[in-house]
């Protein structure tokens, strides 16, 4: 065998182990990849869960400071006023 066809040999021998080594290292950051998106997804709507739950508390905060408020104007009691109702007018039938 010559020198050249060893080296030639050798060169792909080499290129053929590099290049299994490689698509195993890449479909193996895919497979983990692939695994977090799950994880992130859940991370997601957690964080999103706890962004609805904090706008609702500031939300619900502020209407009881409103209703206070608006309390200390006119104060609430369990009295119930009830109007004289007006007739209601009659159709005629006929």
């Amino acid at each position: 065998m010559s020198t050249a066809s060893k080296v030639t040999f050798a060169g792909s021998l080499v290129f053929a182990a590099g290049s299994f080594l490689f698509i195993n290292w890449s479909q193996g950051l895919e497979r983990q990849a692939l695994r977090q998106g799950p994880i992130k997804d859940a991370a997601r709507m957690e964080a999103k869960r706890t962004q609805k739950m904090v706008a609702n508390e500031a939300e619900h905060r502020e209407q009881m400071e409103l209703r206070d408020k608006l309390i200390k104007i006119q104060p609430l009691s369990d009295e119930i006023i009830r109007g004289d109702e007006a007739p209601t007018p009659q159709l005629d039938q006929k």
